[in-house]
């Protein structure tokens, strides 16, 4: 009875380790492209489409990498929907088309915050 005990506090706190540290993780990347968006948008609202267009590669890139392991950690959809945003904001910077890009900056910084709020280790996330 007792070592069912000591097992059972045992995994309690893997699992409580794990979700502070899945917390941490999804926070760090979170905030990550949430200030990209910003970056991105500022760029192209100020038409400069060569920065725009390196900045966003290298976000996609880092993102492509990220992706292939966080979505063990976090819902598809969520990864996905900040892909799709990211591809707007690209599609935006070839056209140059500013709306686009705003769209789509405005799309990746929701999706960004939804990887952290809906992941977060809160009690009603919990429960």
């Amino acid at each position: 009875m007792r070592s069912r005990l000591v097992i059972s506090l045992a995994l309690l706190a893997v699992v409580i380790a794990g979700g502070v540290l899945n917390a941490h993780l999804t926070r760090s990347i979170s905030d990550r492209y949430v200030s990209a968006a910003e970056e991105l948008l500022v760029l192209t609202e100020s038409g400069q489409w060569q920065r725009a267009a390196d900045t966003a590669g290298t976000y996609h890139e880092t993102w492509d990498e990220t992706l292939s392991w966080l979505q063990m950690l976090i819902n598809h959809e969520d990864g996905d929907s900040l892909s799709r945003a990211l591809l707007i904001v690209e599609a935006g910077i070839r056209t140059r088309e500013v709306s686009l890009c705003v769209q789509g900056c405005n799309e990746m910084k929701e999706a960004a915050q939804h990887l952290y709020h809906r992941d977060a280790f809160t009690l009603g996330n919990v429960l």
